[in-house]
């Protein structure tokens, strides 16, 4: 468990715990629904937008709606993405304060 002072400084006396296993754990989870949607959501989302099923009737403004639907699948797919960004940020954060941290004691030590 990392504990880290917020604010500049650390100064703030807000205390932050950041557990590392479970950060792991949700960037496996995102990625697991990232990988889903490029196996199988993205391109049956392709196939299903290059099917001209329904060409006239009553229903054909209805059936418009279907373009906008799958593009809502993939904006999902941007954040979940976008959500895993942020999560390998925290995770390189983390190893450069580690580092920081390491180099400041070894400095200290004078060795």
């Amino acid at each position: 468990m990392l504990k880290a002072m917020a604010g500049e400084g650390g100064g703030s006396g807000l205390l932050i715990n950041i557990n590392p296993d479970e950060i792991t754990t949700i960037y496996k989870h995102l990625l697991a629904i990232i990988t889903e949607l490029e196996n199988n959501a993205v391109p049956n989302i392709e196939r299903l937008g290059n099917i001209d099923y329904y060409t006239e009737g009553k229903a054909k403004k209805t059936m418009a709606v279907y373009p906008e639907a799958n593009r809502k699948v993939m904006d999902l797919y941007d954040n979940y993405s976008r959500a895993a960004a942020l999560v390998v940020d925290i995770l390189n954060t983390m190893i450069q304060t580690d580092e920081n941290i390491a180099q400041q004691i070894i400095a200290k030590l004078e060795v």
